[in-house]
């Protein structure tokens, strides 16, 4: 994701279609523009980046677990009661690095799950099947993706509120269609990604898109945003928290990656009352 400091970002022309106009960013050199297909491989390689890198996350966050050295150590303390030192410091060398590749092994199977998720995404249409996807263009290189989906909940107060068994509906390719009451109504809506190219974070960019996604929701009159991300991701839950988001729920992960500490957090604001109280942090 990205950090909160400001970027030094053009405007971008609100997008033309039938839905709400979204805002015009702050004369910066980074443009934000909608979506289009031609930006399909680009957007969607970074994004299963961004969940590939949670995998990296989790890595390193089992490698410092106090867990991962309350089983290393004593298998190695083994080999060094067993062996002497001075006399078998080959065998040593050999049988310490072994114990320590196949504990990263372990560590590798175990976050699995994570990569096999970015290879998903790369398969998935979720872009074009977006109320709102934007992406960020720096210089012509496509550095940032954001993107909202309208969505139902069978259960507001859900423990778990974007499980994908609570999200009962979604208004994609609908709204063309709704009438001018129907329009007005108040809608939930989900951030189904937000991510920036890794060398482009903690310099703005990835606050500058959802501030940008934020006046959209605002413009669509939305109750809430909603936005998933990992409890590893410091800086996404950095730019969240300054932005006015505030947390709804933690689940852990399924498995033994929750059973280490590692939750999914679901975060929310309400876009409307945030324009009216920082209109002027909109896209900073």
């Amino acid at each position: 994701m990205s950090s909160t400091a400001t970027s030094p970002v053009t405007s971008s022309p609100p997008p033309s279609s039938s839905q709400s106009p979204a805002p015009e960013t702050q004369p910066k050199h980074l443009l934000i523009r909608r979506y289009v297909p031609t930006d399909h491989t680009a957007a969607v390689t970074l994004i299963a980046d961004g969940h590939a890198q949670r995998r990296s996350l989790a890595n390193m966050y089992i490698f410092r677990h106090p867990y991962f050295y309350t089983v290393m150590l004593p298998l190695v303390a083994v080999v060094f009661v067993q062996y002497d030192i001075k006399e078998n410091l080959g065998t040593v060398i050999l049988l310490t690095s072994g114990i320590i590749m196949a504990l990263m092994s372990l560590v590798g199977r175990m976050t699995d799950p994570l990569l096999n998720i970015a290879r998903d995404i790369a398969k998935a249409d979720f872009l074009e099947n977006a109320d709102y996807a934007f992406v960020a263009i720096y210089g012509e290189e496509l550095i940032g993706v954001c993107s909202m989906q309208y969505i139902e909940l069978a259960d507001h107060n859900a423990k778990d509120p974007l499980n994908a068994d609570n999200v009962i509906a979604s208004t994609a390719g609908k709204r063309k269609s709704t009438t001018a009451s129907q329009e007005k109504k108040k809608h939930k809506a989900m951030l189904s990604s937000w991510t920036v190219i890794r060398r482009y974070r903690n310099v703005g960019m990835g606050s500058d898109l959802l501030g940008y996604i934020l006046q959209v929701a605002a413009q669509d009159k939305a109750e809430s945003l909603l936005v998933q991300c990992s409890s590893l991701e410091s800086r996404a839950r950095k730019t969240l928290q300054v932005k006015g988001f505030s947390t709804v729920s933690e689940t852990p992960l399924p498995g033994n990656l929750g059973r280490l500490g590692i939750k999914t957090e679901t975060w929310s604001i309400n876009p409307t009352q945030w324009v009216k109280e920082h209109p002027d942090q909109a896209t900073n």
